[in-house]
C-alpha cells in the first residue's frame, strides 16, 4: 500500500475488531477537549493538544508520548507501540491527508499531524471513516 493512501475503517468493523480484542487497538479522538466530554466512543482517549505542541510534535521536536498526560495511556503506548493498530477520528468534516506531495503545512489538524507521524514511526493507523458518528457507536464495554 502506498504511504499516501489513507486506511478507513468502519464503525461495524471496528465493532467486530473490539469484540475480539481491545487490547491491540489504542483509539484516539482528534476532538477538542469539549466534544470528547459531550460524547466519545467508550474506550477512546482524547488527543486535543495546544497548537504550539501539535507543531513541536509535527516539527518531530517531541515525540507522542510528551503530548499524553496520561501515565497509564503513555505506559500502554510505550509497551506496544508498533504492535498496536491507532485507530484516528474527529469531526467528519475534517479530511485526513497524508499525501507527500500536499502542501501540510495548510491543513496541520490534529488527526493529520498524529496521522502523519504515526505513519513516519511504522504504526498502522485506520480512521474511522467519516460517515460514523462516536454518538452512535458504542462498542462493547471492555476496560482498557
Amino acid at each position: 500500500m502506498p504511504d499516501h493512501d489513507i486506511e478507513i475503517i468502519t464503525s461495524e468493523q471496528l465493532h467486530g475488531e473490539l469484540r475480539k480484542s481491545h487490547k491491540n487497538f489504542i483509539i484516539l479522538d482528534c476532538r477538542s477537549s469539549n466534544e470528547f466530554t459531550e460524547s466519545h466512543i467508550r474506550t477512546a482517549v482524547n488527543f486535543s493538544i495546544p497548537s504550539i505542541m501539535l507543531r513541536r510534535f509535527a516539527a518531530g521536536k517531541i515525540d507522542i508520548t510528551s503530548t499524553i498526560k496520561c501515565r497509564d495511556l503513555k505506559e500502554r503506548i510505550l509497551s506496544c507501540y508498533k504492535e498496536s493498530t491507532f485507530v484516528l477520528y474527529n469531526n467528519s468534516n475534517d479530511v485526513v491527508i497524508n499525501d507527500p506531495g500536499y502542501n501540510n503545512t495548510t491543513n496541520d489538524t490534529t488527526i493529520n499531524v498524529l496521522h502523519r507521524k504515526l505513519k513516519q514511526d511504522g504504526c498502522r493507523v485506520v480512521c474511522l471513516e467519516a460517515s460514523a458518528h462516536p454518538v452512535r457507536f458504542i462498542p462493547p464495554a471492555v476496560p482498557i
